[in-house]
Formats: structure tokens, C-alpha cells, sequence
């Protein structure tokens, strides 16, 4: 060839790169990563052909990708010593849109040869984003074949591209970028070593700065830490990368190296916090940074990681991910669920280590992340069990600052008990003296505490643990006969059934469509009366969370629980049963429902009428004093 000749693109060149170039990548600095992947590919082809062509041609220098910078002519050169294209590769490759000579070299491969390539590029196009920043491209290039020589093609991404002799007299490929005005900023050493540092860090074959007198500065790391043995690294490898990845200035709590062959080989390395920062609920953590290949595509994946452990940090590493054209977005497949669920296992399992072996500093973990971690609860039913064994509650025997594990809790049950009970509420303080908790205290059963929000959706999902089914002590009847210690008989003797009637009957008449039903109370000691929901109905802690979301919530009516040897029940009773005391006695009823719902947390409808009756209630009691 001994002129410039102009030829143009195949298939619609005009539309095709120009969708390329301003709809395929979300982010323009992406074009740094598919040259660098592209030149890291060349080299991986010449290693590979060097294997079975003695006549390649050799090189004085260190296999590498060399970028330069030069700011006053706008420009970014791209160059590495690999494999190199002919005139006929050259016009194949880069004169044909999605044509990929990456793919068609992995096609020649043998099957073992092509598992341990590290080459990137699969679709042709990644050379195209180039034009995202640059008014023109110019490839020189000299094959490593015998008898090749060099050749230039260039192009401005207008639809043709040119062919002229080269004057490259060492094999590779040198890939000169005019930037574009607006994007003159690529042709700054600090911004480009910021991109190879964020995308190409790990790329197998170092990656070189070239200064103006051609002194090179390695911008990217050997092998990351977790391609290495486990045994090669160090504490302070893991901290190191965590601290990187993490933005977080502690030690990780736990740093868990996964190395998985099989059918869906990769390795990985994961980090769990002890505690989370302070920003933890504002920033976007969920998922792991993906690379292919050494080269970074996601810096959080989502896929890989469920969201009920977004507190979890990490790097993942494999070959065998498809990628769609851009390499931005994972195609849909079953290898990152099967990675996924090897990640979940492995936290799970350090999890339960930490509780067994150190539950002091678990609890310190738990305190953080507990309720995000029960959140798995209600999206992985395949790790019920595990999580059962993660989760952590206060109790009616731990007080405030102690907790309980399920597997604690059925260990030390009271005789004959066959359900664990729990009380829902906004905070321990809120349900530690509940009307609800009286007789299991007396009979010495524990009661769990579920404040959690998510407790409420974790026991609609998870209903069952060691064969015991969990039950609200708010819901439905409590049969406690032969459970635990009988307490001693009352010294107060009930209110005959035939005498409550009628006081029953003036409870149903007062307040009428609040309630659904009035009951008495095989669950109050001390307390006059409570509110009970049905078996399958929310309770009344689930009801006000729905209220707090949506104002027109209604809710369910409950049925309200009379304790028939409260003195206050047995004075009311009498005082129904006398007659002409209508108005007094609904003034009583008014404020013993009120006093319900407030001792479980819900709010009277009219503050300022209830307290006024309890003043009148007060004001007649104390003039009887």
C-alpha cells in the first residue's frame, strides 16, 4: 500500500456509531477502560500465540500498556507492545462495526487455552467509545507476524476511515486520541490516572504513565488480593482493601476470603462492619464491586448481594459473567445467582461463628445492623434458619440491656409450654409493664420483645422456630393451664358471672362500634382491663405503623378484656347493677377503654375530653378521701 486510501464503515455506519456514541455508555470516562481492556487483549493474544509461532517478532520492552498525555495538543495516546493487526485485521476489526477480532481469536482457542485467557473485549464495539471524547482516532499498527508491515487507519466517527503506510518499525498497537474541546480534561495525567486507578487497577499486565522525557510510573497494583492464596496475605491486605472500598476508617469485624470452583467458579472477598457510620441510611451501599476479567464493571452490584445485607462490603472476581455490549449492565443468566447464594452462605455462617465465639462483640455488631439483617426474614425463605439463629431479642428476663437468641429461649421455656410468646411495640420501654405481660410474668413464662418495625413483617413470614409456633400475648386466647408456676390462688374473689353481666352489657353500650366485643380476662393480674386483637388480625403495634404511612388506615376492632378481681371492675359492677348511674358509670367506661389504649401504646381520639373526665373521676374520689 503505498497511499492513503479512504474507505467507509459497513452496516449504517453513520447511525449505528452515532448511537454508540451517545446512548451505549452512561459515562464518558468508560472510554479509558475499553482501550486499556483492548490493549490488555493484545497482549493476551501474543502470549498465547507465542505458544505455538516461534517467528513472532520480539520486543526490546516489557510487555505493558503505555499511556501518554499531552495537554497542549489536547491529546491521548493508548499504546501497547502485544500482538498487533495487519492491513487486513485493521480493516476487519476496526472498518466493521461489532466485529471482534477478541471473539474471533477465542473462537481458534482451544477449550483449556480459553479458560485462563483474561481477554475482555467480545463484541467489537468498545473501540468506538473512543469517539464519546475524540474528534479524531489514529491506529498505528505492526503485527507481531512475520513479514508484516505497519499501517495507520484514522478516522473522525463521520462514516469513513483512511488507510496509509505506517512508519512503526515494534510490534503492537499505538491509538492516538484529538480530544475534543469539551473533553480536553482526558489529556490530564491526574484525571487519567484517576480512571486506570478506578476501572483497569488490577488489569493483568502493568500499566504505565509515560512523562515528557519517557520516564514510565506503574499507575496500576499486581495481583489483587483476592486472586492470591489466602495463605500470602496479610491482616493488613484485608484491611487495606477494605478501608478502600468501604470508605470506612475502622478495621472490618469480620473479612471473609471466598475461593469457589466449580460450575461457577470466581473469588472474592468480603467485609462486615462492626458498626454502622454515620451516614450508613443515606448513602448507596448495597452491593458488591464486580470485575471480569481484572476489569472493574460495577462498583455496586446488586445482584450479588440481597439487600437485607447491604451492610456487607466486598470485591467479587470471575470469568464467567456475560456482559451485555457496553459491559455495563449483566445480562440475565443463572451464574449470579449461584454466586449470590455461595456469598450469603459464607456471611451467614461467619455470622453465627461471631454470635457462638465472641457474642459480646456480635451484640455490638447486632445493636447496628439487627434489624436490617431481619429483614431476610421476609425475602429469603431459604435462609429462615439461619437467620432464626442470628436473631436477637429483649425479653421479660433479660431487661433492658441483655438479649436472648430463639434457641435460648426454647432452652430455658417453662414447663408444659408449647409457644413462644412475644409482645410487639415501639421500644422496650413502651411494652417492659404491658397489661398483656401480668399472668406469663406470674406463672414465670418469658416473653420476648419484638420493637423492631420489621418484627411485625418478620412474624407474618417466619411463624414457627423448633417446632413452636410464635403467638402474640395480644392476640386471640392464651391457654396457660399447667403452664409454668401456678400462681398463688387470688385473695380477691370474682365478680360473679350473673353481676358482670350488666356491666359487661353497659361496656358494649358506651362505646359501642370501638370495640368489637367485651370478654373477661384469663391474662390480667393487676390491671383492670386491656385490649385484645382477633388470631389473624394486626396488632395494634402493625396498626399503628400502617396508620403512620397512611392517615385513612381504619384498622380492626378489638375485643376488650374485663379482669373480673380488679376492685375497680367489681365497684363498677356493683354500681351498674344499683341502676341511675348511667352518665357515671360510661364516664368509667370512657376512660377505662382510654387507658387501654394508651398502656399499649395507641392514642385516645380526644386527649383534652379524656383528661377532663379523669380530673371529674379524681376530683369525686378525693372528696370521699
Amino acid at each position: 500500500m503505498s497511499q492513503v486510501e479512504t474507505h467507509s464503515f459497513q452496516a449504517e455506519v453513520q447511525q449505528l456509531l452515532q448511537l454508540m456514541i451517545h446512548s451505549l455508555y452512561s459515562n464518558k470516562e468508560i472510554f479509558l477502560r475499553e482501550l486499556v481492556s483492548n490493549a490488555s487483549d493484545a497482549l493476551d493474544k501474543l502470549r498465547f500465540e507465542e505458544t505455538t509461532n516461534r517467528n513472532l517478532a520480539a520486543s526490546d520492552l516489557e510487555n505493558a500498556v503505555r499511556v501518554s498525555c499531552d495537554e497542549d495538543k489536547k491529546m491521548l495516546i493508548i499504546e501497547d507492545n502485544g500482538i498487533g493487526m495487519t492491513r487486513d485485521e485493521l480493516v476487519s476489526c476496526l472498518g466493521t462495526i461489532a466485529s471482534s477480532g477478541t471473539k474471533k481469536f477465542l473462537e481458534k482457542m482451544s477449550e483449556d487455552a480459553r479458560k485462563n485467557a483474561q481477554l475482555i473485549g467480545q463484541f467489537g464495539v468498545g473501540f468506538y467509545a473512543a469517539f464519546m471524547v475524540a474528534k479524531s482516532v489514529k491506529v498505528e499498527s505492526l503485527s507481531a507476524k512475520e513479514g508484516s508491515e505497519a499501517t495507520v487507519w484514522e478516522s473522525s466517527g463521520d462514516g469513513s476511515y483512511t488507510l496509509a503506510p505506517g512508519t512503526r518499525t515494534a510490534r503492537g498497537t499505538r491509538i492516538e486520541l484529538s480530544l475534543k474541546d469539551d473533553d480536553a480534561e482526558y489529556a490530564s495525567d491526574w484525571r487519567v490516572k484517576s480512571i486506570i486507578k478506578k476501572y483497569s487497577n488490577y488489569v493483568t499486565y502493568p500499566i504505565y504513565m509515560l512523562d515528557g522525557e519517557g520516564k514510565e510510573d506503574r499507575l496500576n497494583q499486581s495481583t489483587p488480593v483476592w486472586a492470591r492464596n489466602k495463605k500470602e496475605c496479610k491482616p493488613e491486605d484485608y484491611t487495606e482493601l477494605y478501608k478502600q472500598i468501604s470508605m470506612d476508617f475502622n478495621e472490618p469485624m469480620i473479612s471473609e476470603h471466598i475461593n469457589v470452583e466449580g460450575l461457577v467458579p470466581f473469588q472474592s472477598v468480603v467485609f462486615v462492619p462492626e458498626k454502622s457510620s454515620f451516614d450508613f441510611n443515606q448513602r448507596d451501599t448495597h452491593g458488591l464491586h464486580l470485575y471480569v476479567k481484572r476489569v472493574s464493571i460495577a462498583e455496586k452490584c446488586k445482584e450479588l448481594l440481597p439487600e437485607y445485607l447491604r451492610f456487607v462490603s466486598g470485591v467479587v472476581e470471575t470469568d464467567e459473567l456475560p456482559l451485555n455490549v457496553s459491559r455495563e449492565i449483566l445480562q440475565q443468566n443463572t451464574k449470579l445467582p449461584a454466586i449470590k447464594k455461595q456469598i450469603v452462605k459464607k456471611v451467614l455462617g461467619r455470622l453465627k461463628d461471631l454470635a457462638t465465639n465472641q457474642s459480646d462483640k456480635y451484640i455490638s455488631f447486632y445493636e447496628s445492623f439487627g434489624p436490617i439483617l431481619k429483614e431476610g426474614f421476609h425475602f429469603d425463605f431459604e435462609n429462615h434458619e439461619p437467620l432464626a439463629e442470628l436473631a436477637r431479642y429483649k425479653s421479660t428476663r433479660t431487661g433492658k440491656d441483655g438479649w436472648v437468641s430463639l434457641a435460648q429461649y426454647v432452652e430455658r421455656k417453662a414447663a408444659a409450654q408449647s409457644e413462644i410468646y412475644f409482645l410487639s411495640g415501639p421500644s422496650y420501654e413502651a411494652v417492659e409493664r404491658s397489661p398483656h405481660l401480668e399472668e406469663l410474668t406470674a406463672r414465670g413464662v418469658e416473653v420476648l420483645f419484638f420493637t423492631d418495625p420489621i418484627d411485625e413483617w418478620v412474624v407474618m413470614s417466619y411463624t414457627k422456630h423448633s417446632a413452636m409456633d410464635l403467638k402474640s400475648i395480644t392476640k386471640g386466647e392464651i391457654n396457660l393451664v399447667g403452664v409454668g408456676t401456678e400462681p398463688e390462688a387470688s385473695k380477691e374473689t370474682e365478680v360473679p358471672a350473673e353481676e358482670l353481666t350488666g356491666l359487661m352489657e353497659a361496656f358494649k353500650t358506651a362505646l359501642g362500634s370501638e370495640i368489637k366485643d367485651v370478654k373477661t380476662s384469663k391474662r390480667l393480674k393487676e390491671s383492670p382491663v386491656c385490649l385484645v386483637s382477633d388470631d389473624h388480625a394486626m396488632s395494634a403495634h402493625m396498626e399503628r405503623i400502617m396508620k403512620a404511612t397512611n392517615k385513612d388506615f381504619a384498622g380492626t376492632k378489638r375485643t376488650l378484656e374485663l379482669n373480673p378481681n380488679h376492685a375497680l371492675i367489681k365497684n363498677l359492677a356493683k354500681l351498674s347493677a344499683q341502676g341511675g348511674n348511667e352518665a357515671k358509670v360510661k364516664e368509667w367506661v370512657d376512660v377505662l377503654y382510654e387507658t387501654a389504649l394508651l398502656s399499649e401504646g395507641s392514642a385516645v381520639k380526644n386527649p383534652g375530653d379524656f383528661a377532663k373526665k379523669l380530673t371529674r373521676i379524681m376530683e369525686t374520689a378525693t372528696a370521699q378521701m
